[in-house]
């Protein structure tokens, strides 16, 4: 019994020295920060301030249970308080730390600041991802005390400072930082009394060349493709020789048919039906040569689809062996305009 309560009183004695101590860390924290005036935050490691003291919490939290966890009673009203105690003390633990989750949730990475010849400029970044953003604050540093004097917002969600995608240029004393994710360049004083420390690397950042603007390609008029949907046609046809159209008689070849389409365009369309000695295999090969002549390819519900989307040349081709013994196809242009205006 007495081995017990000296444990107790060991617990009990252990739980105040780290509530003293927890407690003297959140003074001294909301100390430095306040005493630097706005912008200011107390650094260590990734944990600025407010995630610092959202972790001394949860500390204070689990030293408050471990406290009273090993607390005894032995009147039936004292047990009963100190199970309530116990789960009072489990729930601030659980919300605490839900809390230091929700604090630490965002990716956040610090690196320092180097310049385009290697050498540390004395700042560091602390890149923050915000799900679809993320941002990149600049730090000057004394001792744990950090001081923001610049921030870039990166809308793509990028950490170019950890990436290394960035630049610092020295013009006159000040540091002019450009970074991938943004146009615009922030300017920081160059720190006086800094002693660069260089020969470090990181990849130099210059900015792309915009990407040129794709230019449409130009419509075709409806003679070349009804020019391309002859060719493809008679190609269709020489596929598979020996087929014989519905009437029993071998297939030859025919002019596509013009309908009108809106704003003067017309649209050409040639229809085909033929049955050969084996329609699955002459369906291959007519889907090959389409294949062959560089036509996308595309299905619908039990028809192929091969299409060219300079020409607006497209097939649609069905095996209808089971229906009615044939192949059934047709060929299409896009609405065109009848002009010759192609490249």
């Amino acid at each position: 019994m007495a081995d017990a309560r000296r444990v107790a009183v060991g617990i009990r004695v252990l739980t105040a020295v780290v509530a003293v101590l927890v407690a003297a860390a959140m003074i001294a924290v909301a100390a430095a920060t306040s005493e630097e005036g706005e912008g200011t935050t107390v650094l260590v490691g990734t944990l600025d301030s407010p995630q610092i003291v959202a972790v001394l919490i949860l500390l204070g939290m689990i030293d408050l249970a471990v406290l009273v966890f090993s607390l005894r009673a032995t009147r039936v009203a004292a047990r009963v308080a100190v199970i309530v105690a116990r789960v009072a003390a489990t729930g601030a633990v659980l919300v605490a730390g839900a809390g230091v989750f929700l604090a630490t949730f965002p990716t956040t990475i610090v690196s320092p600041l180097i310049d385009d010849d290697g050498c540390d400029t004395g700042y560091l970044v602390r890149e923050e991802n915000h799900w679809l953003s993320s941002s990149s604050s600049l730090y000057r540093m004394d001792g744990l005390v950090a001081t923001s004097v610049a921030s870039i917002w990166n809308a793509d969600g990028g950490m170019p400072f950890h990436e290394g995608a960035y630049g610092v240029s020295d013009e006159n004393g000040t540091l002019r930082v450009s970074a991938a994710s943004v146009v615009e360049t922030v300017t920081v004083p160059e720190l006086t009394g800094h002693v660069p420390e260089c020969g470090k690397k990181r990849p130099t950042y210059q900015a792309g060349r915009p990407a040129p603007t794709p230019t449409a390609p130009t419509p075709v008029s409806l003679g070349r493709a009804e020019a391309e949907l002859e060719r493809m046609y008679a190609a269709t046809l020489a596929a598979v020789p020996g087929a014989v159209g519905t009437d029993g008689r071998a297939v030859a070849s025919s002019a596509p048919t013009r309908t009108t389409c809106d704003r003067g365009a017309s649209q050409s369309a040639l229809t085909f039906a033929f049955a050969t000695e084996d329609n699955a295999a002459s369906l291959e090969k007519i889907l090959a040569t389409w294949d062959a002549a560089g036509y996308e390819v595309d299905r619908a519900i039990q028809t192929d689809i091969r299409f060219d989307p300079i020409t607006t040349v497209t097939l649609r081709i069905a095996d209808r062996s089971t229906i009615d013994g044939t192949i059934h196809g047709t060929i299409t242009s896009g609405c065109l305009s009848e002009q010759e205006n192609i490249r």
